[in-house]
Formats: C-alpha cells, structure tokens, sequence
C-alpha cells in the first residue's frame, strides 16, 4: 500500500534503490537459511518464517530450487572463501562507525585511514584475519612516519599505497556506494559545512566571553554598591553646615556639599 511520496534529487534516488536492493538481499539471505534447514519442499512449506505470506515463501522455495539459483549459491561461496579484505563492522556499517570516530576524536578529523583500519580490526584493536594483518601494519608504519599522509587524495593516501587504487564503482573504507565520483563532487560543500562549523564556535566562543565580561561588571557593581551602603548611615543624620564646621573635614565635606 502506498502511503507516502517523497521528491528525490537523482543522487538522493540511487541511494535509496541501493539501500532497498540491499534491504532484499539481507531478507533473501534470511529466508534462504529457513530453506536450507529442511531437505524436502513439502517440508519447508510446513515451517513458513514469521512474517511472511504463504505465496511469497513458495515463490522462495520455487526460486531456490532451480538449477540456475543452486550454481549462483555455490559461486558465491566460493568468492566468500577468496575474500581478500573481510571487515569486521557488522551491523554498524561504515558511515555510523566513521561517525564514533568523528566524536572521539580531539578536532573531530577522521580520514578514510582510519575508517579503514576501524572496519578491519576488533574492538581491542587487533586484526582477526592473518592475511590482512601485514597490509594493516604496514598502513599505521606509513602513517608513523609521515602523520599527514592519511591526508591525502584517494589514490595517494596509506590505503591506496599498500591495499592499491581502487576501481571504479566503490571507496575501500566509505561504505557501500560511495565512489570517487561521489567524493569528488561533495568535497566542496564538505569544506563549506567546515567553514559554517568554525564561524559557529567562533562566535558562540565569543558569546562566551562577552557574557564573562558581564558576569564580572555586575559583581564589581555588587561590591562598590556594598561599599557606597556602609558610608551612607554616616552621613544620613548630619547636615551640611555641620559637616562644613568640622575641622578636619573641609575638604571631604566641600566635596560631600558640592556632589
């Protein structure tokens, strides 16, 4: 049922079809471990998965069935086994750990670096795979020789010298559908949110002060108004000639007489 309609940029359209051809493949995989539980069809057909209708999970048996389905399966096992680079972010995905980075970082600067070695270590900062421990070590010598080569443009950064360039269609380290066309062409509104982001602390910096400058006038004010109530029960049941007539305080009572 259709419930809602949304205008999007051309970009922001390729993202969404993205994410929804990757939101099936995950509910395939699902439905495909529920068939892969049972040997027969009569069988599968008795153990439907939760929330979902009878029809589409026999138009899932019938797909999985196929001879054509079995080999792409059995391709894809074998390309999963001849993974080079496996990562190790599981459900957070590239863009939410990349923003972790981003908080925990002293000037919030993170570079494809650091998302990189993030998405392919554990939490405690080790390497589970041994074929890419080498790559990873000699990425953070790189980086400890020259602290600002993480930098660098994509094809010239640490990732790029030990792992290679990559190819086109993807970025190692910025998540599924990021490209260097897609780095490219946000790079100047990146810049420019830079920029509004320093103007904003700059002036909520200065805002800071003005309001300490206050704080400190109105304490001052405080004392010298304390100060001028001590004096005044001094003064309050004296009159002016008496005060003149004093000898010595001619020049303090002249003064009192004239303010």
């Amino acid at each position: 049922m259709l419930k809602d309609v949304y205008d999007l940029s051309p970009t922001g359209q390729v993202g969404v079809l993205l994410k929804a051809n990757i939101s099936w493949k995950n509910w395939k995989h699902r439905l495909r471990k529920v068939y892969d539980r049972y040997s027969t069809n009569s069988e599968r057909m008795e153990n439907i998965p939760k929330c979902t209708k009878k029809e589409d999970w026999k138009s899932i048996i019938e797909i999985c069935s196929t001879d054509e389905e079995k080999i792409k399966r059995e391709k894809g096992k074998l390309s999963r086994e001849h993974m080079k680079l496996p990562h190790t972010s599981g459900r957070l995905g590239c863009a939410r750990i990349e923003e972790e980075l981003i908080k925990e970082s002293p000037d919030g600067t993170v570079t494809r670096m650091h998302v990189f070695v993030a998405t392919h270590t554990s939490k405690d900062g080790s390497c589970p795979f041994l074929e890419l421990r080498p790559s990873l070590d000699e990425i953070k010598r790189l980086v400890s020789l020259d602290p600002y080569l993480g930098e660098k443009d994509l094809d010239n950064d640490p990732v790029a010298k030990v792992i290679g360039r990559d190819g086109k269609g993807r970025v190692r380290g910025l998540g599924t559908g990021v490209t260097k066309t897609v780095v490219h062409a946000s790079a100047p509104y990146i810049k420019i949110v830079e920029e509004e982001k320093r103007k904003h602390e700059i002036t909520d910096e200065n805002v800071k002060l003005v309001m300490q400058r206050l704080d400190e006038e109105t304490r001052a004010r405080k004392i010298l108004e304390e100060k001028l109530e001590g004096y005044a029960p001094e003064f309050e049941n004296t009159s002016p000639q008496s005060i003149i007539s004093a000898p010595n305080l001619v020049s303090t009572s002249c003064f009192v007489w004239r303010y």
